[in-house]
């Protein structure tokens, strides 16, 4: 008769993290593909040097408006005209009946050495449209 009790194995808990590591390796690939595609999208411009406005929790950019040195309007990297722009913004307001003109989220780009006639040909299109605000990007000195 035996009192003692069977020997027994310890098993150890494996886990298989395969799938983890394939997760978090396309999630690296994603967000390193989304970062180059927002670089390119952007407009080489030498923004103003103004401290600016500090906020804790910047806001949703919505739709960025450039205005290269020249005078050229560039939005989403092609090179528009004011009729093409109204047309865009036109398009904006009509995406979201419920949102109103004045609540629309515009950031305008003005290179720092273009002529303020551009930044107002620009500003007074948006008036006439209805747009209420337009945050000016700047550039922390």
């Amino acid at each position: 008769m035996r009192f003692t009790p069977p020997p027994t194995r310890e098993r150890g808990a494996t886990v298989d993290i395969t799938a983890m590591i394939d997760v978090v390796f396309l999630l690296i690939i994603f967000f390193m593909t989304t970062a180059q595609v927002a670089q390119l999208t952007r407009t080489e411009i030498d923004l103003p040097l103004e401290r600016g406005e500090q906020l804790a929790t910047p806001d949703e950019a919505g739709l960025v408006i450039n205005i290269t040195g020249d005078g050229e309007i560039v939005v989403a990297s092609r090179t528009i005209d004011l009729v093409g722009l109204e047309q865009i913004v036109r398009g904006e307001l009509s995406k979201d009946p419920k949102e109103l003109a004045h609540e629309l989220k515009l950031i305008l780009r003005a290179d720092r050495n273009a002529a303020a006639a551009h930044l107002n040909r620009v500003v007074a299109l948006l008036e006439s449209l209805g747009v209420g605000t337009a945050r000016l990007a700047t550039e922390v000195p």
